[in-house]
This record gives structure tokens, C-alpha cells and sequence, in this order.
């Protein structure tokens, strides 16, 4: 985004900072909207939305209102797939997602399968929770594993939002770039993880995903 290059002016830094008080209450409630919306609306990019949240709000004030986006995401997502079932995943993302993610459905893995995929960086997260929800996962414990699994990514693009507000450039490089490491790492292994995980199962699903 454009704004985190503008970050880089120290006065506009301190014109934004100077705008998200003006702000008060109602610019943490639009931010936390704007989050869940993001959720939703899965072709709207995660990682920039969550530096600009450590840098309007600090890195313990955005993970806060990310994690919360987060839950309140989670349980929507969670409740619409209940609602429509598959025909909604096929609709938007197509039989081929169905057949990829086929692993899911066996329940004596879901839980630890998708902890791992959420902990992934570069994994395709906002994708998923749309497909875990069509196993027989408790909506909890989904919302759980969602969070605990997505917190070092969030706090690390908080950390990096406030260094950045706070013009300490070397400590966002330190993180951007150990970011980077993992998340390459994580999609180079992609594939091993899920065929890890992926094996023939005739348990039966109770929305899909068999």
C-alpha cells in the first residue's frame, strides 16, 4: 500500500498519528470493521491492513483489534459456510479447492492439520477458514485454533507498523526480513506439508468436503 511508503516521511508520520487520535473510539471500530470485512472479502490483502494497524494503534493496540477482527471474522465465515454448505465454496473458489483441501475431512486431523496451515506464513488463510468449517470442527475450537495459530504473524506486522511510526528502521527490516525467510520457507514446503497431511479416508463429512 501507498500509505506505508508515505510512513517513511516523518511528517506524515506524524500527521497520521496526529488523524487516528482525532479519531478516538471510531477509528478502532472502522479498523475493526474493515478487518472482518477483509475476512470476508478474501482477494483483499491481510498483511499491509495489519502493519497499518501497528502503526495506527501500537503493536499491542493493533494486535488487539486484529485478533478481535479476527474471532469476529472467524464466526461469520463459520456461520455462512454452516448456512450454504459447499455449494458455496464451489461457487467462489471453484471444485478444484474442494479437491485439494480433501484432507480436511478426516477428523482425527482436522484440528492439527489446520493449526499448522494457519501457522504458515504465505499460506492462504482467509481461503481456509472458509474450508474447515466443512468438517465437523466445533466452531470453539475452530475460532481457537484460528487465532492461537494467527498470532505470530499478526504481532510480528504490529511490531513492524509501529517501528515504522516510530521511524526505528532497523528494527522493521530486522522483522520484515525474518518474515520473508519463513514465508518463503513455508511456501517452498507447501506442498510436503499437505501431502503430510493428505490421506484416503471414508469418514463421512457432515457439509463436504467428501
Amino acid at each position: 500500500m501507498n500509505m506505508i511508503k508515505d510512513l517513511q516521511n516523518q511528517e506524515y508520520r506524524q500527521l497520521f498519528s496526529e488523524k487516528v487520535a482525532s479519531l478516538g473510539f471510531k477509528g478502532v471500530l472502522a479498523f475493526f470493521c474493515f478487518h472482518v470485512i477483509k475476512m470476508i472479502i478474501v482477494v483483499i490483502p491481510g498483511g499491509p491492513l495489519q502493519v497499518i494497524a501497528g502503526a495506527a494503534f501500537g503493536t499491542w493496540g493493533g494486535l488487539l483489534i486484529l485478533l478481535l477482527g479476527c474471532a469476529a471474522g472467524t464466526i461469520i465465515i463459520y456461520s455462512i459456510v454452516h448456512k450454504f454448505g459447499q455449494k458455496l465454496i464451489v461457487r467462489f473458489f471453484g471444485i478444484e479447492v474442494i479437491d485439494t483441501w480433501d484432507f480436511l475431512k478426516d477428523e482425527k486431523k482436522t484440528a492439527l492439520a489446520a493449526f499448522i496451515l494457519f501457522l504458515i506464513p504465505g499460506f492462504p488463510k482467509d481461503t481456509l477458514t472458509y474450508l474447515v468449517p466443512l468438517t465437523k470442527i466445533p466452531l470453539l475450537q475452530f475460532t481457537a485454533i484460528s487465532l492461537l495459530a494467527r498470532f505470530p504473524a499478526i504481532l510480528s506486522s504490529t511490531i513492524m507498523g509501529d517501528a515504522v511510526i516510530q521511524g526505528n528502521w532497523i528494527l522493521f527490516a530486522v522483522i520484515f526480513a525474518a518474515t520473508a525467510i519463513v514465508g518463503i520457507a513455508g511456501i517452498q514446503f507447501k506442498d510436503r506439508i499437505i501431502k503430510l497431511f493428505s490421506v484416503k479416508s471414508d469418514t463421512p463429512c457432515s457439509h463436504g468436503l467428501d
